[in-house]
């Protein structure tokens, strides 16, 4: 059963899954000259299209964007959004077991 939370919460989770990744590698290349940080956006663009007003997106379509800045990565600012983006999968993944606990008490009307 897709849902427009569920679908919220899938595409949060594959932006954190990217994020990491990115964060990774700009941390393996950190030394790396003429390495140009990675960077994936997806806060920005619920944001926006949660306050757009008309025919914007809806919050369940909006996806992780990919990209490459001009600007070596720092190690500190790395670590710092690493540590935010496991907060961020910790969050969504609480939200993911309570969706799928309403799910199965509505089931099965009785919670674990």
């Amino acid at each position: 059963m897709d849902t427009a939370k569920l679908n919220l919460l899938r595409n949060a989770m594959t932006a954190y899954a990217k994020r990491r990744r990115a964060l990774s590698r700009n941390l393996a290349n950190i030394d790396t000259p003429g390495y140009d940080r990675t960077a994936v956006t997806f806060e920005q663009e619920l944001h926006e299209a949660r306050t757009s007003t008309g025919l914007g997106r809806r919050p369940s379509a909006v996806t992780a964007r990919v990209e490459v800045q001009d600007e070596a990565p720092v190690l500190e600012n790395e670590l710092m959004a690493l540590s935010d983006t496991q907060m961020r999968t910790q969050l969504a993944s609480r939200a993911l077991s309570e969706h799928f606990d309403l799910m199965r008490t509505g089931i099965t009307g009785q919670s674990r």
